[in-house]
């Protein structure tokens, strides 16, 4: 097997360098990004080739490409990608909207995967919500769903995540010299020391793009098409960890035990379940401690319904893994088996055996 990682260099490809070896063990990795140069990362050096190498006549051919780059680039690079016959899962979101083109959360429809040669992977907020959604429209239906979220600095990318941890450096031991407890000398639009609107384009509605994903995304992956779906997205002075508050309202009412126990038992659909309602373990760090599992926890009923069917709850996932490297080996594992179960796709359909809790 031979496969390859386009925007090798970047947080998401780091993470498949560990993930394709676990997968597949053997299996021949090419490596590329903006310009040919060696990456070291965990201890090891990789020879990295400038991607421009792949619109060479003499390029090689492979089996199986992850594509992290920015949309202009998965726009350039995956067509050429499926010319030398590479199976692709995309990062970016240069291909979601396609209608042709499966856009996946495995453990909730890898099924669609099929004999498509693209498949596109969703936002990182979106995929711990659907997985964790998933689970309860199987059960009871889904009616409305608002989500607020609250965002790692890394889903800005590897130089925004490097950038604001050497300004944390310094803007917090300044602030420590100084005793400024108010953080008047933070830079009042940056990440340190501050919660700030998701830094994306917003449309003539006034939602960000960040917004529009997560609420899209959700229907087409659900297979919800009349979701009633709301998000508001913004980001937070944390390196790794997307945090989400949920609050949805099902078609069936139920009670917080039953919705507790079902999501224990979606354990094999890589779900953890914090039960309780205090929530202090379900936190954004506890993310990078189970980096490819959806945390769920904090169930509570919504106070303002009498019809027993509408309930708040948190999810949180490391963004870089499950939020997008995991899933897209998993992904993967659709069309080339893997040798590692963590890391094998999931059927929508799977009833696990036994439940587990956190």
């Amino acid at each position: 097997m031979k496969a390859c990682v386009v925007g090798a260099t970047g947080l998401v490809g780091a993470e498949l360098l560990e993930l394709i070896p676990r997968a597949w063990p053997g299996c021949d990795i090419d490596l590329y990004a903006s310009k040919t140069q060696e990456f070291a990362h965990q201890g090891k050096t990789y020879s990295v080739s400038a991607a421009t190498a792949l619109e060479r006549s003499d390029a090689p051919k492979g089996d199986l490409a992850f594509v992290a780059l920015d949309d202009d680039y998965s726009l350039r690079y995956v067509p050429r990608l499926l010319e030398l016959g590479y199976r692709v899962i995309d990062k970016s979101n240069a291909f979601r909207a396609d209608p042709k083109v499966p856009l996946v959360v495995s453990g909730v429809n890898c099924d669609l995967v099929g004999a498509h040669n693209l498949v596109a992977n969703p936002n990182c907020t979106t995929i711990p919500l659907a997985m964790c959604l998933s689970v309860l429209h199987q059960e009871w239906g889904l009616e409305d769903v608002v989500v607020s979220t609250y965002q790692a600095v890394s889903g800005a990318g590897k130089a925004a995540l490097l950038d604001f941890l050497a300004n944390a450096n310094e803007s917090y031991g300044r602030i420590a010299r100084e005793q400024d407890v108010l953080g008047l000398s933070h830079d009042v639009s940056a990440y340190v020391g501050n919660t700030v609107p998701h830094n994306a384009r917003t449309d003539d509605t006034g939602f960000s793009s960040e917004e529009r994903k997560l609420m899209s995304e959700t229907k087409r992956i659900l297979g919800i098409g009349d979701l009633s779906i709301c998000a508001q997205c913004c980001r937070v002075p944390v390196a790794v960890g997307h945090y989400e508050n949920v609050w949805v309202r099902l078609r069936d009412p139920t009670d917080l035990d039953a919705i507790e126990r079902i999501l224990a038992m979606a354990a094999s659909r890589w779900i953890d379940l914090f039960p309780g309602s205090e929530g202090s373990e379900l936190t954004a760090l506890a993310t990078v401690h189970r980096r490819d599992r959806a945390l769920v926890g904090r169930i509570r009923r919504d106070p303002r319904d009498s019809a027993k069917n509408s309930f708040c709850l948190t999810i949180a996932a490391d963004n870089i893994r499950l939020g997008a490297a995991t899933n897209a080996v998993r992904v993967a594992s659709r069309w080339f088996r893997s040798a590692d179960p963590d890391l094998a796709w999931s059927s929508t359909q799977a009833r696990p055996a036994k439940a587990r809790v956190a």
